[in-house]
């Protein structure tokens, strides 16, 4: 069979059609991301990591505008529907002052997630420096002390 002008248009043009019906523009759906981790030994058996990933399209030639914030959640040796565990991520731009904090609280989300996201509202999404922007992520696990005492940690992504 050979592959005509015809059938490839008639391919096409239902993914263009879906893409203009789900609203996404052209510079979200090519959104880039930058990602830490912040992980932590509960006990010698047991541990947990929450991987932060921010999503962001160029707004200017010299700025980042953020979409999205996923989590994704892992850990290994606890029981999974525990929930005792908050996490705060945000965006450094070259100075001290945080951009973008967005704060899950103990007991909100458990571990069993596959992820859980945050989504800016477009008038709401945080704009950074390119060169100076650094995501965080600090998390406090083990708030229940099953195993001992609460378990903090800190993470910091390089400068994109």
């Amino acid at each position: 069979m050979r592959i005509t002008k015809k059938h490839v248009a008639a391919v096409i043009a239902p993914v263009a059609a879906a893409v203009m019906l789900a609203g996404v523009s052209a510079p979200e759906a090519l959104a880039a991301s930058q990602s830490t981790a912040c992980s932590a030994s509960i006990s010698p058996t047991s541990d947990a990591k929450i991987t932060v990933k921010t999503y962001y399209v160029k707004k200017t030639s010299t700025t980042w505008q953020h979409t999205d914030r996923y989590y994704y959640p892992t850990s290994h040796g606890f029981k999974k529907s525990r929930s005792d565990f908050s996490i705060t991520s945000y965006l450094l731009d070259g100075g001290s002052s945080r951009i973008g904090v967005d704060r899950r609280k103990k007991g909100e989300v458990r571990w069993d997630l596959v992820s859980f996201s945050t989504q800016f509202p477009k008038s709401l999404r945080p704009i950074t420096k390119k060169g100076r922007t650094r995501l965080i992520a600090e998390a406090w696990y083990n708030m229940d002390g099953i195993h001992g005492w609460p378990v903090d940690c800190k993470s910091k992504s390089f400068a994109f």
